[in-house]
C-alpha cells in the first residue's frame, strides 16, 4: 500500500514538471573547474529524483543487513516460544489423558521460552505424584515458586491439596496454616482445612473454623448450620463423661436452637449418663420433654436411674395419658417398672408395646423379664422374635436404634448404631 503511494505521488510530480516544462524548460548550469555541465530543468528534476530513489535503497539495504542477526534471533524466538505453547498444552492434554510421563516430559520441554513456567511445573508435579516419585513433586513445586513468588497463593493450594492425596495430612495442614497468613479470607484454603480437621477427627478445630467459615461464606448457611451441630455431637461424643464440668462447657458454647434439638440433647444425655450424673440427665430431658414431644428423648428417659425411681416413674405414668399407645412411651414405662421391681405392670407395658410394633428391644427387655420370672421358655421364644424383627428391619434398610447422629454434606463420618438387644440395665 505505501509502495502504491509512493509511485503514484511519483507519477503527479512526474506531470506536473512535464507540464510546467512545456512552456519554459529553463536549464541548469553546474561548473566544477575545468568542468561546466549545462542541462535541461527537466533532466535535472529526473536525475535528481533517481540519484534520491537510488541513495534510499543502498541506506536501506544496509540497515537490513546490520539488523539481519537481530531479526534472526528474534525469529528463532518466536519460532521456539510457538514450540513452547504446543508443548505446553500437550503436556496439559496429557494431565487429562492420564498419560502422566508424555505431561511431564512435554511440561518440561522449552520452559525457558514459555510465559507461564509455574503453570508447567505445577502440571509436572501432579505428573510426578500420579507416578508415585514425591521427591521429584516437591523438586517441581519448589521450582514453581522460584519462577514466580507472586504465586505464593496457587502453589501453596496445589502443594497442600497434592499432599492430602497422598494422605499427608500433618503436612497439607501446615502448608495451610503457612498459607492463611498471606490469605485468611482465601475459601479455598479454609475448606481443604476443614476437611483435614475432618479426617484427623479434630473437633475442637473445625469447631474453631466454624466461624470463619460463615463469615467467609465458604458453605451455604443451611450446610455451616449442618456442620456445627454435628461438630457439637463429636465434641459432646468424644469428650470425657467423667468430666462433668468440661462436657458442660462444650453445651454452653452450642447455640439456643442447638440446644432444644433432639439429637443434640440426646448425645449430650447419653454423655452425662455414662459419667454417671442420673440426676442432671433426668431433669434435663423432662424438660425436653415437656417442651416437645420426642420419641428418642422418651427411650432415653427409661434409661436414666434417677436416685427417685417412683417418682421418674410417675412423671412417665402423666405421659401416658395424652400418649397412651406410644410404642416407646410404653418402653420406658416397662423398664422404670423392671428398676420399681414392678414385675407385672413391666410384663403388661412390654407386651402392650410389642403389640403396638414397638422397637425390638422390648423383645430383649421382656425375655431378660421372663427369665427373672423363671420363664426360659418364653424368654426363649420373645428373644428368637427380637432376632427376626433386627434382621426384617435390617433388610427393608430400616434403621434400628440409632444413636443421634446428623447427615451432612461436609462431614461425611457415620455414627455407629447402638445394638438393638443391648440392655439398657
Amino acid at each position: 500500500m505505501k509502495l502504491l503511494i509512493v509511485i503514484l505521488l511519483a507519477l503527479a510530480a512526474s506531470l506536473a514538471i512535464a507540464y510546467v516544462a512545456v512552456d519554459d524548460p529553463g536549464y541548469v548550469l553546474i561548473t566544477l573547474t575545468p568542468w561546466s555541465i549545462e542541462l535541461s530543468f527537466s533532466l535535472f528534476i529526473v536525475l535528481l529524483v533517481a540519484l534520491f530513489i537510488a541513495t534510499y535503497l543502498v541506506v536501506r539495504l544496509l540497515v537490513r543487513i546490520w539488523r539481519t542477526p537481530k531479526d534472526i534471533s528474534m525469529w528463532r524466538g518466536r519460532r521456539l516460544t510457538g514450540k513452547a505453547q504446543r508443548s505446553q498444552t500437550q503436556g496439559m492434554m496429557g494431565l487429562i489423558e492420564g498419560d502422566w510421563p508424555k505431561a511431564e516430559k512435554q511440561l518440561l520441554s522449552y520452559l525457558s521460552h514459555t510465559d507461564t513456567p509455574v503453570l508447567n511445573y505445577l502440571g509436572a508435579a501432579h505428573a510426578a505424584q500420579a507416578q508415585g516419585d514425591l521427591e521429584r513433586r516437591d523438586k517441581y513445586l519448589a521450582q514453581a515458586h522460584d519462577s514466580d513468588p507472586r504465586q505464593t497463593i496457587a502453589v501453596g493450594l496445589t502443594k497442600a491439596k497434592l499432599q492430602y492425596q497422598t494422605g499427608q495430612l500433618e503436612q497439607a495442614l501446615a502448608t495451610l496454616n503457612n498459607l492463611r497468613t498471606h490469605a485468611p479470607k482465601n475459601k479455598k484454603i479454609l475448606g481443604l482445612k476443614m476437611q483435614i480437621y475432618q479426617d484427623l477427627q479434630n473437633w475442637k478445630a473445625l469447631s474453631e473454623l466454624v466461624p470463619a467459615a460463615r463469615k467467609y461464606r465458604v458453605l451455604p448457611e443451611d450446610k455451616l448450620e449442618q456442620l456445627q451441630q454435628l461438630t457439637a455431637q463429636r465434641l459432646l461424643t468424644h469428650s470425657d463423661s467423667g468430666n462433668g464440668g468440661h462436657l458442660q462447657d462444650i453445651w454452653k458454647t452450642l447455640s439456643r436452637d442447638q440446644k432444644r434439638d433432639p439429637e443434640m440433647i440426646a448425645t449430650y444425655v447419653d454423655q452425662i449418663i455414662e459419667g454417671g450424673d442420673n440426676e442432671q440427665a433426668e431433669t434435663l430431658l423432662r424438660k425436653a420433654i415437656k417442651q416437645q414431644w420426642e420419641p428418642k428423648l422418651v427411650l432415653l428417659y427409661g434409661r436414666v436411674h434417677s436416685s427417685d425411681l417412683a417418682k421418674q416413674l410417675k412423671t412417665a405414668e402423666k405421659w401416658a395419658t395424652t400418649h397412651q399407645e406410644n410404642p416407646e412411651l410404653l418402653l420406658t414405662l416397662a423398664r422404670l417398672c423392671m428398676a420399681n421391681e414392678l414385675w407385672g405392670k413391666a410384663r403388661s407395658y412390654l407386651e402392650t408395646c410389642i403389640a403396638n410394633d414397638g422397637p425390638a428391644e422390648a423383645y430383649q427387655e421382656l425375655g431378660k423379664l421372663l427369665e427373672q420370672l423363671e420363664e426360659p421358655e418364653n424368654a426363649l421364644t420373645y428373644y428368637r422374635q427380637g432376632l427376626e424383627r433386627v434382621s426384617t428391619s435390617a433388610g427393608q434398610g430400616q434403621p434400628v436404634a440409632p444413636k443421634a447422629t446428623a447427615d451432612t454434606a461436609a462431614l461425611t463420618a457415620p455414627a455407629t448404631p447402638d445394638s438393638p438387644l443391648e440392655s439398657d440395665r
